[in-house]
């Protein structure tokens, strides 16, 4: 299907490899994707925008190198349909961002290391409760059978996007607002 077309290029809808649904793109080029199926790769035409737009492979600012890192590895994963290597990575990126956290806690289990964190109130119980899904989700991707979806890996995603945001990004914000030797009361 395509549509717009003018210029040597237009609009078309192509299906996503990994996860299967729509996608659609703008190109330009000497040939025409319609009727044409495979990879992109294998077409004489350029890429533009698309939508949906892809996910962000950057984790929030003012995350902390290492956690980034496996943040983007997940996102890397999730984008070309590794799913259980994404719900796998975003795990790790949990348990590395809450042994940062709580340097005194980095030896406890994932387990007692949310809770002790939600108890201390470095966490909300819901972002706590966040943390879980993401702990357990993390370990149904390297231990169950069945392999993991693309909506389990995404959830995992968005969740572990807004706990790096909350503990990282929120905090450093509010600092980067205090001037010198003012506190907040």
């Amino acid at each position: 299907m395509e549509w717009q077309e003018g210029g040597g290029g237009g609009r078309a809808l192509f299906l996503c490899g990994a996860c299967g649904e729509g996608v659609i793109w703008e190109w330009w080029g000497a040939s025409r994707p319609s009727g044409s199926s495979g990879l992109i790769d294998n077409l004489s035409i350029s890429l533009g925008r698309q939508w949906p737009e892809p996910v962000s492979g950057n984790a929030p600012e003012d995350t902390p190198p290492t956690v980034a890192n496996y943040f983007q590895q997940g996102t890397s994963s999730l984008e070309v349909g590794n799913f259980d290597a994404a719900g796998m990575m975003f795990r790790k990126c949990l348990e590395t961002a809450t042994k940062i956290m709580s340097d005194e806690l980095s030896m406890q289990p994932l387990i007692k290391r949310i809770d002790a964190l939600a108890k201390a109130g470095r966490l909300t119980e819901d972002l706590a409760s966040w943390a879980h899904e993401i702990r357990i989700g993390g370990n149904e991707a390297a231990h169950e059978d069945e392999p993991f979806t693309f909506d389990q890996a995404l959830d995992l995603r968005n969740f572990i996007e807004n706990f790096l945001r909350y503990a990282f990004t929120l905090p450093s914000t509010v600092q980067k607002r205090i001037r010198p030797g003012q506190s907040i009361s």
